[in-house]
């Protein structure tokens, strides 16, 4: 037995790890690197990097808040919250210390930046989950074993995280396991991270960071210059230097008459060519890293006057480019892992969510959809948030908005009374409760 362990801890933390996990156990430092740009990029780094912070922050948050659920097939169609199911219930609260948002953000933002997002699925004797126990991606690592099988040695960090996996084996089998998984490039068992692809373009972006910040804090960029042809004392010249700066300076002294004396001539100093292009190839790796996470620009505060697509068509792209893309992964991994079969039980995400902030769009698909033989009024009033009202379930046509299937009386066989028209019907003076064999109306 102790040989056996032996040879499993060799084969993971020892000279054979590579070969043993499919390369898997490559160490972050020494595989990133440094960029040719001379900054060190990994995804800590990269991480205090302002616009890698907020294309990750946007792309956790923006998928965190698009509500997720387990639905079932009916037989006529339509669908209803499969709320018997152990999928259900996790995701509508995944432990008892997060928040479906939180669990969602932190998985999100781990794909994102690691291409590997983890969460030990604790189970009761019963094999029934219990609840899901997020695990930070740098203390994972795969395990194969000779036979195809593969696990997952975790790290526990933490007393809480020791709390709550306390019971599970060393070696986490892969069924007890979600593991989300971006680009498999190398390994069919393990995703890829934006961030070591993207390497040069963030290195190149810090770098333009660092430098803008070292020249801000230690160098000197001067307004204009005071210059005469007299030669002035040096006391005369810091005396002038001094109060020049506490007439002129400020924005309260902005835009004042100037009184100068010894011949003094006032220069301006205006942006240089090179100052120009350095501002322009700082916009330039915005874009860049907006393209190495597929966002739009705008989402990183980029709002050029290019002739590009408009933010509605940016953002309509964005939904159906990256943030779909995500939720597919989402949504294919939770089925494979917990068992759904796709078809009876289903797991979909609401990217109706995303229309929530255009109220005039929102309103308008509504208008369009009611009026259309296919949604209910209730159907509407309930994504709103609003009571459902008598009648509401019935679906309308474009004749005259009347429930599905009515027919004119003129073609359902002749009813007594008006028509929709208003021309009198059978009844003869138009009077819908004055039958034919009540004679004439009075006075006719």
């Amino acid at each position: 037995m102790a040989g056996r362990w032996s040879r499993i801890v060799d084969a993971v933390f020892g000279k054979d790890a590579d070969a043993a996990n499919g390369g898997a156990s490559m160490s972050m430092w020494g595989e990133w690197g440094m960029s040719d740009a001379g900054m060190p990029v990994n995804t800590w780094s990269a991480m205090h990097h302002g616009p890698v912070m907020a294309a990750v922050s946007i792309l956790a948050e923006d998928l965190a808040k698009i509500p997720v659920g387990v639905w079932r097939r009916r037989s006529d169609g339509g669908k209803e919250p499969a709320k018997g199911t152990d999928l259900y219930r996790l995701l509508k609260r995944p432990n008892d210390w997060q928040t479906d948002f939180e669990w969602k953000e932190m998985m999100q933002a781990a794909l994102v930046l690691r291409g590997n997002a983890y969460s030990v699925i604790v189970r009761n004797k019963r094999g029934e989950p219990l609840y899901l126990v997020p695990v930070h991606p740098d203390r994972v690592m795969l395990w194969e074993a000779p036979d195809g099988e593969y696990f997952y040695l975790v790290t526990r960090n933490g007393l809480h995280e020791m709390a709550k996996l306390r019971g599970q084996p060393a070696f986490i089998p892969s069924e007890d396991m979600l593991h989300l998984r971006w680009l498999q490039q190398w390994h069919s068992l393990m995703g890829s991270s934006r961030i070591q692809f993207g390497r040069e373009p963030i290195g190149l972006g810090m770098s333009l960071a660092e430098h803008h910040a070292r020249f801000a804090g230690q160098g000197t960029r001067l307004s204009g210059f005071l210059s005469t042809d007299a030669r002035i004392p040096k006391e005369v010249r810091e005396q002038i230097a001094s109060d020049w700066q506490k007439a002129k300076g400020g924005p309260r002294n902005a835009g004042g008459t100037a009184v100068l004396e010894y011949g003094l001539k006032w220069e301006q100093l205006g942006m240089s060519m090179v100052d120009a292009e350095y501002m322009a190839s700082r916009e330039f790796q915005l874009r860049e890293v907006a393209r190495v996470f597929s966002i739009p620009p705008y989402k990183l505060g980029i709002l050029g006057a290019d002739s590009g697509p408009s933010l509605v068509q940016q953002g309509q792209e964005y939904l159906n480019g990256a943030m779909s893309g995500y939720c597919e992964r989402w949504k294919a991994q939770l089925q494979r892992t917990f068992d759904i079969d796709g078809e009876d039980l289903f797991v979909e995400w609401d990217y109706a969510h995303f229309l929530k902030a255009d109220i005039q769009t929102r309103f308008t698909a509504y208008r369009q959809s009611v009026g259309a033989p296919w949604m209910a009024v209730n159907e509407a009033r309930r994504a709103e948030g609003l009571p459902d009202q008598e009648h509401g379930d019935e679906v309308m046509q474009p004749v005259n908005l009347a429930p599905l299937g009515y027919e004119p009386p003129d073609k359902a066989g002749g009813a007594p009374g008006s028509d929709q028209s208003g021309t009198p019907g059978q009844g003869g003076d138009g009077d819908a409760e004055r039958l034919p064999d009540e004679g004439p109306a009075p006075g006719t």
